[in-house]
């Protein structure tokens, strides 16, 4: 099995915080996920996190028009410059907390940066590649007496609009037409003055000749440029003392050229044109502005958000008098704060963000429908399982909620509420369904093709459970309780109390099925294991009416137990305990469990100092353990994670490590640096744990965190800590390819898919060259080239092979694959089906290759195989084909069902070619008459129209005298003239349904009353065969 996987996906979380990014194109949308950035395409309905990650969580970002550069900052100032296409990082730079807006001229050549009340221009890399110091301060001045809360760049990038919370709108100019040079911002600034309150944004109008500028009290003004001039008095020129009489000249000449760049905005006055209210009970929080539209996007603090027209572009602006805003579409999209609002280029899709509940939405305003609506757990995502086939990732967590999340496109599709407590485990049947179980004292049932609850099952008195496991068929159900510490069994299929199984004195952490189905394990804090028989002796009946039973054997330990998993061809069991080993037992025969051998993870566990600590953390060993495990597809590796910032993989037969990943680099995260931080200790404490701040502003309120039973107002409420990085669940896929893991930043997910292109030949020689396969292709050696084409290992290369045999010889290709390149050769079919081209080619292939080699698949893919590494990996390739097929099968299903009207409605109309509504009662000439014409089949025809309209079948001998009548109309089409000649016409029949007589055959029709028809004439209906 390989273990070379690599980050693939961020599922569990869409949105932190900071603001949203549309693509040029308005197809793409970005979204700060933590660390990383998530890429949403509103087209495809995928979702993929990015491969880079900041050390910290992403505050705010801004991306280039051309979408070669994206600049990224994280919560400590410190900014990562990232080629957006290739994902490659070019260059880090600290910008120094505090650093909260950031801006990209029009141009890309200029990148504006807010601190608080200082703004920095820095120039962008230049080729958008890996250079050395690419990055370049040009300028940096103080001109706010409050910090800068948005920046906004003209659009000839010659001014910068700047807002601050000292209630001003500031332009600043630029003294060049190629950008800011060295002494650009020594020129005087225009500043706006009529708000009360911090400003939010402000905005150029399409035409430059107007800003908008909205504050946090839902102002908005219209500011008016006029024709009068502005006096400006001229600054001084630093060092004028120093220069020669000559120098001064040139400096005159260079300030008069740089005076006229600015001067449409810097020396003409500007005036309120307007000023309004947005009509509104809530805060506004945030506030997009669409120029090419004239529309304005606001959002407000009670999750309700409004779109408004200005009428700027409307020619009213010069109007002299008060101009109002309309409101033209308002919703409630959220119960939280809207965080932020994003606008496509197109001005149809507006993006918001709610950074409490972990939202993103995208909206549609004109047809009033949402393109993207995707939400988080609200806690940390506790427990993950993989559908059978792989496809489905299911999460759950405290808050209640089951959510399933395709795999490929990483969307979560379907949510479930119905759990009043904190799910504690989930798990998926063969039967497509998913069963959960939860302290509310219930375990639910989920049908997952109506994608509802169809049963619930409960103990007969009140209790919590802990975890839950099916048997292989799953008809049987167990399910255990910490309140009595017993094991309860339903029927799946009546929902009906079958057995209790009692005889743990302490809470039971994990349950699991051996693959008989006969047998099941339990793991328990009273340092025992129990293995229980299903069909057991029956002890005395419980007070519910259910017969309790006892354990057969019973395994002691040394500490407590919490997890064990039976390997997927039932021969071992793997049972962690708190103390940090993994004891294996021999469980292939059940009845006489021995143990095989104890593995170690004392040493792989440590790392990672915690704010709470005040020792080195690789000493540190209290508090990291791993409490949660898994089994590879082909039972040889161990999967392990918990709480610690490492999960890791181990073999089963030899016990040692072979690949450790960590759950996150973000630093925001408590336990992920390795290094102890000596600046943080102070005589009150670590600093990260203690409050600095006082004020009694509601935004600058402390974040606080309520205990359990606490309501707003009381004393209930602490100061919020950093959460820890942990691991609560991992999972392996069914494929083998995939592993899934619930972690504080949410659903992980890793692949051995990831990198596609790399070079990993399995049998490399001299001559084997893509250009060597490509040649055998072309001489139509096609054994030769695939056989060539699989040693090389190359995807691409090999697809190319595939899609260049002609189908004629798919068989004969098939018969000459050999074993021990059938895994490859399976591997790339059902990657190849994923991509959605060429279904049939492929399937056929999918035939031929499992036809000729049937008796090798079965003997090496079934559960009961020897258990190597090449049949695991053969079982994967098999799943992943299965998976494939059936994922389009389903997607030609839903397409054959939305366009089976269309496709009947054509073929009927093929059928009906020459039919009109006036031709109405010639309805029986005209069908047969465009049929030949057509190149359809009378029988069929004729069998379609009889079931729908109820139409008898004429008799042979009308038919032929229609055929002979069409045909001799055809050959005198050419010598016809105006006059009408008559054409006999069958008899239409139509009789309603009857039922037959006892003594008649079913199929023998009774007679019909019959009605005569008028002629036709031949010139209109040879005029209508001609027009088809």
């Amino acid at each position: 099995m390989r273990t070379d996987f690599k980050f693939l996906n961020l599922c569990g979380g869409v949105y932190s915080q900071g603001n949203l990014i549309f693509t040029k194109g308005g197809k793409e949308l970005i979204s700060p996920v933590g660390n990383r950035v998530g890429k949403y395409d509103l087209v495809k309905s995928t979702n993929r996190a990015s491969q880079f990650e900041c050390l910290k969580d992403i505050l705010c970002m801004d991306m280039s028009e051309d979408e070669g550069l994206l600049i990224v900052i994280d919560t400590d100032g410190r900014g990562l410059f990232v080629n957006y296409p290739a994902e490659v990082g070019l260059e880090i730079l600290n910008f120094k907390p505090g650093t909260n807006v950031i801006k990209i001229s029009r141009n890309g050549k200029y990148l504006a940066v807010a601190n608080g009340r200082e703004i920095q221009i820095w120039s962008t890399p230049p080729n958008r590649v890996m250079q050395y110091r690419s990055v370049h301060l040009l300028k940096r001045f103080n001109i706010c007496s409050g910090d800068i809360t948005s920046l906004t760049w003209s659009h000839d990038d010659r001014f910068l609009l700047v807002t601050s919370e000292d209630c001003t709108v500031r332009i600043v100019p630029l003294s060049s037409n190629d950008g800011p040079a060295k002494d650009s911002f020594l020129k005087p600034h225009v500043t706006l003055a009529a708000h009360r309150c911090p400003v939010i944004n402000a905005f150029f109008s399409k035409t430059s000749n107007c800003i908008i500028t909205v504050s946090s009290d839902r102002s908005v003004i219209v500011w008016r440029m006029t024709d009068r001039e502005r006096t400006v008095q001229k600054k001084k020129q630093l060092d004028s003392s120093d220069e020669s009489s000559e120098e001064e000249e040139s400096d005159e000449e260079t300030e008069d050229s740089e005076q006229k760049s600015y001067v449409d905005l810097c020396s003409k006055n500007w005036i309120v044109q307007t000023q309004t209210y947005l009509q509104h009970d809530a805060r506004l929080q945030t506030v997009e502005y669409h120029a090419d539209n004239d529309l304005l996007f606001a959002g407000f603090k009670n999750g309700v958000f409004g779109i408004y027209t200005l009428g700027l572009n409307m020619g009213s602006i010069t109007v002299a008098g008060k101009m109002d805003i309309k409101c033209i579409h308002t919703l409630s999209i959220t119960e939280q704060s809207i965080t932020t609002v994003a606008v496509s280029p197109g001005g149809d899709w507006v993006g918001f963000g709610s950074s409490k509940l972990g939202q993103l939405l995208v909206w549609e305003w004109k047809s009033e429908t949402y393109v993207l609506k995707q939400q988080s757990h609200y806690h940390d995502v506790s427990t993950v399982a993989f559908s059978p086939d792989g496809a489905v990732i299911a999460s759950s967590s405290d808050d209640g909620k089951v959510k399933l999340w395709n795999g490929s496109t990483g969307f979560c599709f379907a949510t479930f509420r119905d759990h009043q407590g904190p799910v504690s485990e989930i798990r998926f049947s063969n039967n497509n369904t998913l069963w959960s179980s939860s302290s509310d004292g219930t375990v639910r049932g989920y049908d997952l093709r109506r994608y509802r609850q169809f049963r619930v099952l409960q103990s007969p008195s009140a209790v919590q459970f802990t975890c839950l496991a099916l048997d292989p068929s799953a008809e049987l159900l167990i399910a255990a309780s910490i309140t009595d510490n017993d094991v309860y069994m339903w029927s799946t299929q009546t929902g009906q109390l079958l057995e209790v199984f009692t005889g743990h004195d302490a809470p039971i952490a994990s349950l699991d099925f051996h693959c008989d189905g006969s047998t099941f394990a339990s793991a328990s804090w009273d340092k025992s294991v129990r293995i229980w028989e299903v069909y057991g002796t029956k002890n005395a009946a419980s007070k519910s009416g259910a017969a309790k039973m006892t354990s057969q054997e019973v395994l002691q330990f040394n500490t407590e137990c919490v997890q064990l998993r039976f390997s997927p061809n039932g021969k071992r069991l793997a049972i962690i305990t708190h103390s940090g080993e993994i004891a294996m037992y021999d469980t292939e025969d059940i009845a006489n469990v021995t143990p095989l051998t104890t593995i170690s993870v004392h040493r792989d566990v440590k790392g990672g100092w915690r704010s709470a600590e005040s020792t080195n953390p690789f000493k540190k060993t209290t508090g990291r353990f791993f409490d949660t495990i898994d089994w590879s597809p082909d039972s040889t590796n161990l999967m392990l994670a918990g709480n610690s910032k490492w999960i890791a993989m181990y073999s089963a037969d030899q016990g040692y490590l072979l690949q450790k990943w960590s759950v996150s680099n973000n630093r925001s995260l408590d336990g992920m640096s390795d290094v102890y931080d000596y600046k943080a200790d102070t005589e009150a404490g670590n600093i990260h744990n203690i409050d600095l701040e006082d004020s009694d502003d509601e935004d600058a309120m402390r974040k606080v965190t309520k205990l359990p039973g606490a309501k707003r107002g009381d004393q209930g409420k602490r100061k919020a800590t950093r959460p820890i990085a942990r691991s609560k669940c991992v999972r392996m896929s069914p494929t083998g390819k995939e592993w899934a893991a619930a972690t504080t930043d949410g659903l992980l997910l890793y692949s051995t898919e990831v990198d596609l292109q790399r070079f990993n030949p399995l049998q490399l020689a001299v001559d084997l060259t893509p250009s060597s396969v490509y040649g055998e292709l072309e001489q139509e050696r096609y054994v030769t080239a695939l056989l060539k084409a699989l040693k090389l290992n190359d995807r691409e290369v090999t697809a190319r092979v595939l899609h260049g045999i002609p189908i004629t010889e798919i068989a004969f290709v098939c018969d000459n694959v050999p074993s021990e390149l059938l895994v490859s050769l399976l591997d790339l079919l059902g990657s190849e089906v994923s991509a959605g081209t060429h279904i049939e080619r492929l399937l056929r292939w999918a035939c031929k290759l499992l036809s000729r080699h049937s008796s090798y698949l079965q003997k090496h893919s079934s559960a009961t195989a020897s258990g190597s590494p090449a049949d695991g990996q053969l079982q994967a390739a098999l799943k992943l084909l299965h998976q494939q097929i059936a994922k389009r099968s389903v997607d030609l299903l839903k397409l054959a069902e939305q366009n089976k009207h269309t496709l009947r409605y054509l073929n009927a109309s093929a059928g009906l070619a020459v039919y009109t509504p006036e031709d109405k009662e010639e309805e029986g000439v005209d069908e047969i008459e465009a049929i030949p014409q057509l190149g359809l089949n009378i029988e069929n025809v004729k069998e379609s129209r009889r079931k729908h309209r109820g139409i008898v079948e004429e008799s042979p001998a009308v038919e032929d005298d229609v055929k002979s009548t069409i045909s001799s109309d055809d050959d005198d089409d050419d010598e016809s003239s105006d006059e009408p000649v008559a054409v006999v016409k069958p008899k239409k029949t139509v009789t309603k349904k009857q039922t037959p007589n006892n003594g008649d055959s079913p199929n023998k029709k009774a007679s019909p009353s019959t009605k005569v028809k008028r002629p036709a004439r031949k010139k209109k209906i040879v005029k209508r065969i001609k027009k088809k």
